[in-house]
C-alpha cells in the first residue's frame, strides 16, 4: 500500500511531468544531414520524434535561438512536432499538448505557430514560407494531424 506521502506527492508528479517539466534530449543534426529551418511563433516546448522508424518511441527537444526563434528540423523525413504548453492560474494549471506531421524539405523555411485557445484548448498550425506570394506564407501541403 502507498504511504500517505506518497499518495500527497503523486499529484506534484503528474502536474510536472504533463506541465512540460521533463527532460527530453536536444536536437543535434549529424554532420552532412540534411535539414530545413523552422521558425517558431507562440510558446511552449517543441519536440519531435521521426514517423518512418516505428521503434523510435523518444521525443528530441528542438534547440530554439533565442535571438531568431529560429530551429532546425531533419528534412526528408516524415516527422512529427509536439507543442506542450501550460498555464497557470487561480489554483489551476491548463495543459495541452496539439501536434502535427508532416515532411520537411531542405532549401524551404517553415513557420510553426502554436497557441492557447482556452482552459486546456491549445492549436498549433505550420505554413511555409514563399516570399513570391503577396502575404510571404503558403499552406504546407505535407501536413496531416499528428498521429505518428
Amino acid at each position: 500500500m502507498l504511504s500517505l506521502t506518497r499518495i500527497a506527492l503523486l499529484p506534484l508528479a503528474v502536474s510536472l511531468a504533463l506541465s512540460g517539466c521533463t527532460a527530453f534530449p536536444v536536437y543535434q543534426p549529424a554532420a552532412n544531414e540534411p535539414t530545413a529551418p523552422l521558425k517558431v511563433s507562440g510558446w511552449g516546448i517543441i519536440t519531435f520524434k521521426y514517423c518512418v522508424i516505428e521503434s523510435d518511441k523518444s521525443r528530441q527537444q528542438l534547440s530554439i535561438d533565442d535571438k531568431t526563434l529560429t530551429t532546425s528540423v531533419p528534412a526528408g523525413k516524415p516527422i512529427m512536432l509536439n507543442a506542450y504548453r501550460a498555464s497557470s492560474g487561480y489554483q489551476v494549471v491548463h495543459y495541452c499538448n496539439a501536434r502535427l506531421n508532416f515532411t520537411p524539405k531542405a532549401g524551404n523555411t517553415y513557420v510553426l505557430n502554436s497557441g492557447m485557445v482556452g482552459e486546456g484548448k491549445c492549436f498549433v498550425e505550420l505554413v511555409r514560407e514563399d516570399l513570391s506570394t503577396d502575404t510571404g506564407l503558403v499552406p504546407e501541403p505535407s501536413v496531416e494531424p499528428g498521429s505518428c
